[in-house]
Formats: C-alpha cells, sequence, structure tokens
C-alpha cells in the first residue's frame, strides 16, 4: 500500500506513536527517535510560518548557549541514534525522562501550527503537567485540573506513573477517538 502524507501528518502520526510506545513503558530509544523526529518536523514548520517562533527556538535563545552549541545538546541523542559516519564506536547515555520534555514540547509545537490535537497528544499534556507541576506553576488552572486527573501522581514511581498514563490514554480513546481524520478507504462493489 502507497502512503501519502504532508509533513505535518507525518509529525503527528510519529508524535502519536511515540507518546503510545511512551506510555507502553516500551524502549525509550525508540520513543525517542520518534519524539525527536516529529519534534523537528513539527519545529521547522513552525519557524517555516514563524521564524524563530518555535519552542524549540525559544530553548535556544533562553539556554545561555551559541544556537550551535544549543542545538548540538538538543539534537545529541536523536543524532547518535541516526548517524555513526563520525562516530562508529561512540556510547550513549541519557536519561530516559528527556523523553517526557521532548514530547511535550512536540505538543506544543503542533498547538503552534493550529492542530488539532489528537487524543494521545492532550491526554500526554495533562500527565505531563500532573507529573511536573513545577514547569507552569503548581498552581495554574491547568496544573490544578490536571493534577485532579492523576491524584497522588507525584508519589508514584516512574513505572506506575506511565501506567496511570496508560490507563488515562485508553480510556481517553475508548471514550473521544484517537482524534485522527481519516480519509475513508473506497467501498468494492458488492460492499
Amino acid at each position: 500500500m502507497q502512503v501519502t502524507c504532508t509533513k505535518f501528518e507525518a509529525a503527528c502520526r510519529q508524535l502519536n506513536e511515540a507518546i503510545s510506545l511512551f506510555f507502553a513503558d516500551h524502549d525509550p530509544l525508540a520513543v525517542r527517535t520518534l519524539a525527536a523526529a516529529a519534534h523537528g518536523l513539527l519545529a521547522d514548520l513552525v519557524e517555516h510560518d514563524q521564524p524563530d517562533g518555535s519552542w524549540r527556538s525559544h530553548l535556544v535563545e533562553s539556554s545561555g548557549l551559541s544556537k550551535k552549541e544549543a542545538l548540538a545538546a538538543i539534537n545529541s541523542v536523536q543524532n547518535f541514534l541516526k548517524h555513526a559516519d563520525r562516530d562508529p564506536n561512540a556510547h550513549l547515555n541519557f536519561d530516559e525522562e528527556e523523553n517526557d520534555h521532548i514530547i511535550f514540547i512536540a505538543t506544543l509545537e503542533c498547538g503552534e501550527l493550529g492542530g488539532p490535537l489528537t487524543t494521545a497528544m492532550q491526554a500526554f499534556q495533562i500527565w505531563y503537567l500532573a507529573s511536573y507541576p513545577d514547569r507552569i506553576g503548581v498552581e495554574t488552572e491547568l496544573v490544578v485540573k490536571s493534577r485532579s486527573a492523576f491524584t497522588g501522581i507525584d508519589k508514584l514511581t516512574r513505572e506506575k506513573r506511565l501506567a496511570s498514563g496508560l490507563n488515562f490514554l485508553t480510556s481517553a480513546i475508548v471514550k473521544y477517538g484517537d482524534g485522527f481524520i481519516r480519509k475513508k478507504k473506497p467501498q468494492k462493489k458488492g460492499d
């Protein structure tokens, strides 16, 4: 079957898969590969319309590093995972919680493009705000609402926080669908 999609659709599909793998506690390298690819596409699309308007650009500006140094830091793990020409014997060491932040920023980039955010993206944002309340403020309305969906999440192990997110995502998809707009397949004669 031929796959046809826009860059935006590709990024959304990659991000949704990253979120599914993330909550199912699958390999953090696979999660990072998908999440970073989606984030890169979405940030590039934002910057195409609004130069330096992406969340990635804001991170670079606020890092205190040169643009080249900041992008090297942001992209170091995904570059390790997709290139071996200069460093075939290199080893990777990263904190898998970095994936949490990459996915969240990718969902923000998607929102900058006018979305719509899929159910998985929205569920992830709620989980993230409940898990990291200090990122935008413990008392902000979004964090308070998110924490009500995940009571006591700050006291759970990472494994249990992910399981809680998976349960939340599964329930949301059952209730609201996955949020993707799909083209109907043409029906065959006689169907």
